[in-house]
C-alpha cells in the first residue's frame, strides 16, 4: 500500500512541476518575445530618426548652397533668385523658401506671410549667430526652419530660409508606420511637447510635464518613462501602462541637429505580442494534463498486473541469489589462490631484476635468503653463510639494538678492488616491534661516485679558471709598465753590474710574464674546430713531436693501436695536446729509463686509449689531486698539463682516469664515444 501511494504522490510532485514549469516558461517567453518584438521596434523608431535627420541635413545642404551662391554674386537679379529657389523648391512640394533683409524685413516667401511674421523677429535674430558659410535649423511651434546668413563686404546682407511644417514631417516619415496591427510611431520634443500623434490627433502640443494638461493622460496613466528617457536616465525602449489597464511596449530614438531635438517613439499593445504565445500554452498545458490522466490510469494498470508477477519473480530470484552466491564464492577462492600466487610470481620477478642484491639476515648474522644480483656481485652462491664470512666490517651495519636504516658507501668489497658499493641495511620488526634479522640492499656505485669526483674537479677548474683570468688581468697590467721600464734602463745602462742585474731581473719578469700567459689560456681554453678524426693518426703525429726529445732516449715506446678503429668528431689539434701532455709526463716519471706503452681499442660505443708506463708511480693519497690545477710533484712544473687535459677531454665528452701503484708505474686512461 504504501509503495502505490508513493507512486501516487510521485506522479502528483512530477504533474506539479511540469505545470509550475510550464507557467514559468510561458512568462519566461513571453518577456523574451516583448524584448525581441520591441527591439524590432527599436530598429524602427532609429530608422525613422535616420531618414527625418537626413532629411534636415539635405535641406541644410541646400539653403547653405542657395546662400553661398549669392554671397559669391554668382545669382544676381531678383527675377534670377527667386527663379532659382523655385528649382529648389520642385525636390520637396512641402518646403517654401524665403528671404528676410537686415531690418527683418520679409523679402520673398512662397508661403503665407502672415504665418511668417510672427517668427520672422526670431529667425533674424537667429541668424545673426550663425556665421557666413553656414547654416542652421531651428525649430518653431508648427514649423522647422533652416536658415542661412548672406553677408556682402562682411556685413549681413539677408538671410535666406526654408521652412517645412512639422505637419509635413510627420506625414512624410510617420504616419504611415506601424508595429504589429494595433502599433503606431508619434513624436514629441525634448521639452516633453507632443508634435505628432495619429491616432490621438487632439493631444498634439500638450506636455507632459503640466499637470493641468489633461488632455495627455487619456492614453498614459504615467509618463515616468518618458521623462526618464528625456533626462536621459532610460534605456531606448520600456513599458507603460494605458488607463484602459492595457501594458504597452514602447521604443525611443533621438533626433538632435542644431537647436532641434525630437524623440520618435514607436509603441504596440503587449497583449498582440504575447497573444500567439498564450494561445500555444494552452495547448501545452491541455496536452500535459492528458499525459498525466493517461499516465496515471496506465501506472494503475501496471500496479495491479506486476503485483502477482512480483510475488512469483521473487521466490524465484531467491533461489537463484542462492545458488549464484555458492557458485561465486567457489569462483573467488579459486581467484584469490590464483592471485596470491602471481603476487609470488611478481614478488620474485621484481626482486631478482631490481639493480641490487638482497639479502636477509637472521638475528645470528646468517643469510637466510639472497636473490640472483646477490650472487653475481659476490661471485658465488652465499645462502646459508655467516655475514662475517663476506667482509669483515659486516656487523657495523647490523646492530640489532639500533633498530633504525642505515647506509653506507663501502669499497674494495668481496675481493673487487676500486669499486664501490651502498650497503643498506633495515631491520625486520615483529608484531612486538622486536627484531628479527634485516634485510640488506647491496648497489655498486662506483660510476656514480666516479661521476661526483668529475663534477668536484670540473667546480674546482671553473673556479680555478675565474681566478686564473682574475690574476693574469690584475697583475698583467702592472707588468706591462715593469717590463718596458726594464727595457728602457737596459739600453740606457751602461754599468756593467748594473746592467746584468737589469737582465737577471729582465729574465724574472719573461719568466713571470709565461706563467700569466698559461694562466690567461687556461681560462680562456678555446672550444677548438671539431672535425672527424682518426686516433691512430693522432697518436703517430704526437710521437713524432717527442721523439728526438733528450729525455725520450732511454723510454722504448711500444704501440698496440687498433687498425679497426672508427673515426671521431673533435677537435685534433686540442686531442692532439692531451696525448702529447701525456707521453712527456710519462717520460718524466722515468728519469733512468723505462718502457711506455700506448694502446688504442674500442670498447662498445666507446674508444679507449690507454698510456701505461713504467715510472715511479703516484702516492694513493695523491691520485684524488692529481688533476687539480696547479698540482704537480715536478721542481718546474705549473701544474696546469693534466688539469688542462682534463678539461679537454670532458668538454668532448670523454673522461680522462689514472690508475697507479708506487714504484710500479701509472695508467693514464682515456675514453671517447664515437656514436
Amino acid at each position: 500500500m504504501k509503495s502505490y501511494l508513493l507512486i501516487i504522490g510521485t506522479l502528483i510532485v512530477v504533474i506539479s512541476a511540469l505545470i509550475t514549469l510550464n507557467v514559468f516558461f510561458q512568462q519566461s517567453l513571453q518577456t523574451e518575445m516583448a524584448e525581441q518584438f520591441n527591439s524590432q521596434q527599436l530598429l524602427l523608431s532609429r530608422s525613422i530618426a535616420e531618414h527625418i535627420k537626413s532629411y534636415l541635413q539635405s535641406s541644410k545642404e541646400d539653403i547653405l548652397l542657395i546662400s553661398t551662391m549669392l554671397s559669391n554674386g554668382d545669382i544676381k537679379g531678383r527675377a534670377t533668385i527667386e527663379s532659382v529657389i523655385r528649382g529648389f523648391s520642385k525636390k520637396d512640394a512641402a518646403t517654401k523658401y524665403g528671404i528676410i533683409d537686415a531690418k527683418g524685413g520679409i523679402v520673398f516667401f512662397e508661403g503665407s506671410r502672415n504665418l511668417l511674421k510672427p517668427v520672422a523677429p526670431q529667425l533674424f535674430e537667429h541668424a545673426k549667430r550663425v556665421k557666413a558659410t553656414k547654416a542652421f535649423v531651428v525649430e518653431t511651434n508648427s514649423a522647422i526652419y533652416t536658415l542661412s546668413p548672406i553677408y556682402e563686404q562682411k556685413k549681413l546682407k539677408e538671410i535666406i530660409f526654408l521652412s517645412v511644417r512639422v505637419q509635413d514631417i510627420a506625414d512624410k516619415f510617420v504616419s504611415n508606420i506601424k508595429s504589429g496591427s494595433r502599433g503606431n510611431a508619434w513624436m514629441m520634443d525634448k521639452d516633453g511637447t507632443l508634435l505628432y500623434h495619429p491616432t490621438q490627433p487632439g493631444m498634439v502640443g500638450g506636455n507632459i510635464y503640466k499637470e493641468s494638461d489633461t488632455v495627455c493622460f487619456k492614453c498614459h496613466m504615467s509618463f515616468d518613462l518618458e521623462k526618464r528617457i528625456i533626462e536621459g536616465k532610460a534605456s531606448n525602449y520600456g513599458r507603460h501602462i494605458a488607463p484602459s489597464g492595457e501594458n504597452k511596449i514602447i521604443a525611443f530614438s533621438a533626433i538632435d541637429i542644431d537647436k532641434l531635438s525630437w524623440i520618435i517613439a514607436v509603441s504596440a499593445p503587449y497583449s498582440e505580442v504575447t497573444h500567439a504565445t498564450k494561445q500555444s500554452m494552452k495547448l501545452y498545458s491541455y496536452l500535459i494534463i492528458s499525459i498525466f490522466i493517461t499516465t496515471s490510469i496506465v501506472s494503475a494498470m501496471l500496479i495491479v498486473f506486476n503485483k502477482k508477477r512480483i510475488k512469483a519473480e521473487e521466490v524465484s530470484k531467491r533461489k537463484e541469489e542462492l545458488e549464484r552466491y555458492a557458485a561465486e564464492l567457489e569462483e573467488r577462492v579459486t581467484e584469490r589462490t590464483a592471485e596470491l600466487a602471481g603476487e609470488k610470481e611478481k614478488l620474485n620477478t621484481v626482486v631478482n631484476a631490481i639493480g641490487g642484491g638482497i639479502m636477509l639476515i637472521d638475528s645470528h648474522g646468517k643469510i637466510q635468503w639472497a636473490n640472483q644480483k646477490s650472487k653475481e656481485i659476490i661471485g658465488r652462491e652465499v645462502t646459508g653463510l655467516l655475514c662475517e664470512d663476506l667482509w669483515a666490517d659486516c656487523s657495523i651495519l647490523s646492530d640489532m639494538k639500533v633498530g633504525d636504516i642505515n647506509t653506507s658507501i663501502m669499497s674494495n668489497l668481496f675481493g673487487q678492488k676500486d669499486r664501490y658499493f651502498q650497503v643498506t641495511n633495515a631491520p625486520v620488526k615483529g608484531i612486538n616491534g622486536e627484531i628479527h634479522g634485516n634485510i640488506r640492499l647491496i648497489q655498486d656505485v662506483t660510476e656514480m661516485k666516479k661521476m661526483e669526483e668529475q663534477i668536484i674537479n670540473s667546480e674546482k677548474l671553473a673556479s680555478i679558471g675565474r681566478l686564473a683570468a682574475g690574476i693574469a688581468h690584475e697583475i698583467g697590467n702592472p707588468l706591462t709598465s715593469v717590463f718596458s721600464f726594464i727595457q728602457i734602463l737596459r739600453e740606457m745602462e751602461d754599468d756593467k753590474f748594473k746592467k746584468e742585474s737589469l737582465d737577471t731581473i729582465y729574465f724574472h719578469i719573461n719568466r713571470i710574464s709565461e706563467i700569466l700567459k698559461q694562466l690567461s689560456g687556461f681560462s680562456r681554453m678555446p672550444a677548438g674546430e671539431a672535425s672527424e678524426c682518426r686516433i691512430n693518426d693522432i697518436i703517430e703525429t704526437s710521437l713524432n713531436l717527442i721523439q728526438y726529445d733528450k729525455k725520450a732516449k732511454n723510454v722504448s715506446i711500444v704501440k698496440e693501436l687498433s687498425p679497426s678503429l672508427p673515426e671521431v668528431v673533435c677537435s685534433g689539434n686540442q686531442l692532439s695536446q692531451v696525448f702529447v701532455n701525456l707521453i712527456l709526463n710519462a717520460i718524466d716519471a722515468m728519469p733512468d729509463g723505462g718502457s711506455l706503452t700506448i694502446k688504442s681499442m674500442t670498447r662498445g660505443s666507446d674508444i679507449v686509449i690507454r698510456f701505461e708506463d713504467t715510472g715511479v708511480g703516484i702516492p694513493k693519497e695523491d691520485l684524488t689531486r692529481i688533476f687539480d690545477p696547479f698540482y704537480t710533484t715536478k721542481e718546474k712544473g705549473t701544474g696546469l698539463g693534466l688539469a688542462v687535459s682534463y678539461d679537454i677531454i670532458k668538454k668532448m665528452n670523454g673522461a680522462l682516469s689514472i690508475e697507479s701503484e708506487l714504484g710500479k708505474g701509472s695508467v693514464f686512461t682515456i675514453t671517447m664515444p664515437y656514436k
